[in-house]
Parts: structure tokens; sequence; C-alpha cells
């Protein structure tokens, strides 16, 4: 009888050396699997080493790195050269970085980019992205082969310029936004439709951040 045939007792029977050469294997591989860096410092660690807890725990901290460096980049403009130029800078920045880097993911996650359901997997995939439970909570209606309705019950962006920038919040949610959800969507007729913006701080905070149609035009 092959090996591939017998159950786990017959080949622990059969061929105990081979289940302990697999076991060992085993045990290394999971001992290279960091929960944490509390223990001696490796020199050699590779993201490869962390644990997927690890590494998600890690991510969200990039995340906030991500946007925390933004807004104080921005601060710091606005400190120097008033609101307009800022604006104006965080925007260039932002559709720039976009252009350049975002089209990595795509290819990276092989997205072919033909439907408005290939630009949604694209805005899956950035730092800054619309996973649920992420940065930017949403809900999604599939209103047709190309539209999709989307309420985002959560924003933290929004959430933090109501607690320290309630003034850019037009700016940012009325003019940035929906250019950087087209640039991020990778696909040349993605346009992003605005049904409902915050026009300042919300009163009440269970409102939704946001509402919006993504589609792809047909011309």
């Amino acid at each position: 009888m092959s090996l591939e045939n017998l159950t786990l007792e017959e080949l622990k029977a059969k061929r105990p050396d081979l289940v302990t050469a697999i076991q060992k294997e085993a045990d290394e591989t999971r001992a290279k699997e960091y929960e944490d860096l509390s223990g001696p410092w490796n020199p050699d660690l590779r993201h490869e080493d962390l644990s997927k807890e690890f590494l998600l725990k890690i991510m969200n901290i990039w995340q906030y790195a991500w946007i925390t460096l933004s807004g104080t980049w921005y601060e710091e403009v606005r400190k120097r050269y008033g609101m307009d130029v800022a604006n104006e800078c965080e925007l260039a920045a932002w559709v720039n970085m976009g252009e350049k880097v975002n089209p990595r993911y795509a290819r990276m996650a092989k997205i072919e980019l033909n439907t408005v359901f290939d630009c949604m997997k694209a805005l899956q995939l950035p730092l800054d992205n619309i996973m649920r439970g992420g940065l930017f909570d949403g809900r999604f209606d599939v209103r047709g082969p190309n539209e999709i309705h989307v309420i985002y019950d959560r924003c933290v962006a929004l959430e933090g310029l109501e607690r320290n920038w309630p003034e850019r919040i037009v700016p940012l949610c009325h003019g940035l936004e929906k250019k950087m959800i087209e640039v991020y969507a990778l696909h040349p007729k993605f346009e992003a439709v605005p049904i409902k913006l915050p026009n300042g701080p919300r009163e009440n905070k269970e409102d939704i951040a946001c509402e919006w149609i993504f589609r792809l035009r047909e011309d």
C-alpha cells in the first residue's frame, strides 16, 4: 500500500520516522512565527517570520501612521503658507502618489480592471482601504453590472477632522475625496458620484459619514 493511501494512525505505525520528521519540520516552522518581539533580538528578522495575527496588528499601526503623516504634513504646510496652499499641495501629493503606487496593487493581485467590481477590489488593497472594519467601513449595494451604491458608516479621517480640524471637512470631503477615490479605482471611466457629504462636524455621531454612487461611465 502506498503511503498516500494510509490513514494517519497507519502511517504512525509503519513510518514513525517520517511522522517524526514531518512533526519536527512543522514545529520549526511554527517556531519562526513571532507573536511579539519580547524575546531576544533577531537581526535576520523578516516579515514572513511574523504570525498572521502579529502582522495584522502591525498593519493597523501602519494605517494609523499613514493617516497621521498626512495630517501632520498638511498642518505644517498650512501654518507656513495658509489653507488654500495646503489644500492644493495635499491634492497634488495624493494624486501623484496614487497614480504611481496604486497600479502596483492591481498588478500584484492580478486584477484585470474591466468592471466596477474590479475597481472595488483595487480600493480594498491600499493602506487607506475600504476593507470591512478598517479606516473606511462601508455598506455596498449592487445596483447594476457597473454601478454600486456605497454608504460609509464610519470614516476615521472624518472623525479626526471633527475633533481637530473641522475647517478641513469641506475641502477634503467635497474636493479631495472624490478625486482620490477615482484615482485609487484605477479605471479611466470610474466615477465617484457623491450623494451625501458632511458640511461640517456631525451633530449626531451615529449618522453616516458619507454616501456615494460608484460606477463606470458608458461613454
